[in-house]
């Protein structure tokens, strides 16, 4: 292993466990909340972070997947999960008091998909709080490159031979423009991008946001 992905590691060890502290301390201990991006392959500490550190009581949770859960369910028979095929949410307006998203929307392919995706969170939410890698950061951080992925057509091509698990079609970073962008063409009433920094520079993105009455 590098040491810049020594140095990752370190970081979003770091970052996982503020990042759990801060949405704690926003949400209230009473709260209905959507975790959105549930997986049935808990593979690495980073999957499935915020159910697996879920602090409130059971029955406040949901977990919303594109996958089956059958597997979770069974480990989680307390705890409440939908499936859907993406795209609109399965819920109503403002169903809940907390969504939750854990670095997925840079997964969920172009740049309409992604506010669509976030549009849904802030329709079902009444307060919406999720994370995304940041692009600038020298790092990437699903495939360990260090500076390709600031070069689309050579990082899709690169990914193409050595990582084909990823492409255009399920990973689009974003930069904080970006973020900026999709944020202001949003349904969201007011937001904060909170750049989390390791040694000075932003690894990694948080935005807390809402629709208000919209």
């Amino acid at each position: 292993m590098s040491i810049f992905q020594k140095i990752k590691n370190w970081a979003m060890q770091e970052y996982r466990a503020k990042k759990l502290e801060h949405f704690y301390s926003l949400c209230d201990k009473k709260s209905s909340i959507l975790d959105v991006g549930v997986s049935n392959n808990e593979y690495n500490d980073s999957t499935n972070l915020f159910l697996k550190n879920f602090r409130l009581n059971s029955n406040q949770y949901t977990g919303l997947a594109i996958q089956s859960m059958d597997g979770i369910r069974k480990k989680y028979p307390n705890k409440k999960f939908v499936e859907y095929s993406g795209g609109i949410f399965p819920f109503a307006k403002n169903e809940f008091d907390w969504v939750f998203s854990n670095a997925v929307i840079e997964h969920v392919g172009s740049r309409e998909n992604q506010l669509i995706f976030l549009d849904e969170m802030l329709r079902v939410g009444k307060n919406v709080f999720f994370t995304t890698p940041n692009k600038g950061f020298p790092i990437e951080s699903h495939t360990n490159v260090f500076l390709r992925h600031w070069f689309d057509d050579s990082f899709y091509k690169w990914c193409k031979t050595n990582q084909p698990l990823w492409s255009v079609e399920n990973l689009i970073l974003l930069r904080v423009n970006d973020l900026n962008e999709i944020m202001e063409d949003s349904k969201a009433e007011d937001y904060k991008i909170q750049k989390n920094r390791t040694f000075g520079y932003p690894m990694t993105f948080t935005v807390v946001c809402s629709a208000g009455n919209l």
